[in-house]
């Protein structure tokens, strides 16, 4: 099982339900919000939300991949 490690978090990808993104392009920034099983929701900073991306991002290549 992939696990999303940020800050003192570590959080499933088997536990994300559903992923929102906000983005400006002009600015070069991106921010994600979470809502994991059970009803919670989690909105990361920028700098997690890159990481997240990077990890999601990631694992789709390998999924499709395959």
């Amino acid at each position: 099982m992939t696990i999303f490690h940020f800050g003192r978090h570590s959080v499933p990808f088997a536990d994300i339900r559903d992923i929102h993104l906000d983005y400006d392009y002009h600015k070069s920034e991106i921010f994600v919000d979470l809502e994991l099983n059970g009803g919670a929701q989690m909105s990361l900073n920028l700098h997690d939300s890159i990481i997240f991306m990077e990890q999601f991002i990631g694992r789709i290549k390998t999924e499709k991949d395959s």
